[in-house]
């Protein structure tokens, strides 16, 4: 699914304008606001009567902004603050019913951005970096009741965030995939395997100077 979002993502790149290269040495500042769909790395959830349970992606907010420094002609350096919902649900897990668990992140992304040559792909940026998350609150529900306990959840996460923007005008669109790399399921499911959070963010944000 990620890369079908990439392909129709640069191809929206090509098919808009020119967006003017960042001085070196110059400062920007983004708020961004948009979607994100997630889900949990291990996608089956086996049951006591030895049958698998398919995970459903859950979708969510995220908004925040991030700060970047145009380091050289064609890099910046980005750090951000996000506020992301997260999480995943599952169907019908025996006497269990519908699983849901709901997480409150705010996250931290470290990015390094790399501006594609402007006579080649003009304002289309790849991305990578690290990010951490810190859990505000997480919230797991089944047909025994909801429990908001977040002492029950790994309050820390860690990431790695990968994607693509494109920018024209000051307007900045943006897809970023997030791998984790910590286990964020509900400690009393008591799961075999290490349930990592994965999260697709698209957003539109719009760029200042500073």
């Amino acid at each position: 699914m990620m890369n079908r979002f990439l392909v129709i993502f640069a191809f929206l790149a090509l098919s808009l304008g020119v967006k003017a290269q960042q001085e070196t040495g110059s400062w920007t500042l983004t708020p961004r606001a948009g979607i994100n769909t997630s889900n949990m790395s291990v996608e089956d959830l086996w049951t006591d009567m030895d049958r698998a349970v398919s995970a459903k992606r859950k979708w969510g907010f995220v908004g925040g902004l991030d700060a970047e420094y145009q380091a050289w002609q064609q890099v910046g350096i980005s750090v951000g603050a996000f506020y992301s919902n997260e999480g995943y649900t599952y169907g019908n897990v025996d006497d269990l019913g519908k699983i849901t668990q709901t997480l409150h992140f705010i996250n931290v992304p470290i990015l390094v951005n790399f501006y594609i040559e402007p006579n080649i792909l003009p304002g289309l940026a790849l991305k990578a970096g690290v990010q951490l998350g810190y859990l505000v609150s997480g919230k797991y529900k089944d047909n025994n009741g909801t429990l908001t306990n977040t002492s029950d959840f790994k309050r820390v996460n860690v990431s790695i965030p990968a994607g693509i923007s494109y920018t024209y005008k000051r307007f900045v669109a943006d897809v970023r995939y997030n791998i984790g790399l910590m286990n964020m399921c509900y400690k009393e499911l008591e799961v075999e395997d290490s349930w990592k959070t994965n999260s697709l963010w698209i957003t539109l944000g719009y760029q200042f100077g500073l």
